[in-house]
């Protein structure tokens, strides 16, 4: 497991917007590479595991980034 880098492809690929924890407000996505959100986070269900391309490209085995921070 590595830090997803913060990058265009990254980005596109990322489906936090779609994530039903997810703050809106604008709030910048890819979380797992950028760290948690400043934002108050209800956690309501996380999908990374189940089909965000950014989470299974890394490997990555946490989830709701957007509260605990960046994959480590």
């Amino acid at each position: 497991m590595t830090t997803p880098p913060v990058n265009d492809t990254n980005m596109a690929n990322c489906i936090c917007h779609m994530c039903p924890s997810y703050p809106g407000n604008n709030d910048p996505k890819e979380y797992c590479g950028r760290g948690k959100s400043d934002k108050t986070i209800t956690q309501e269900g996380c999908l990374c595991p189940s089909g965000c391309p950014v989470y299974s490209e890394y490997k990555l085995k946490d989830m709701y980034f957007c509260v605990y921070g960046k994959a480590k």
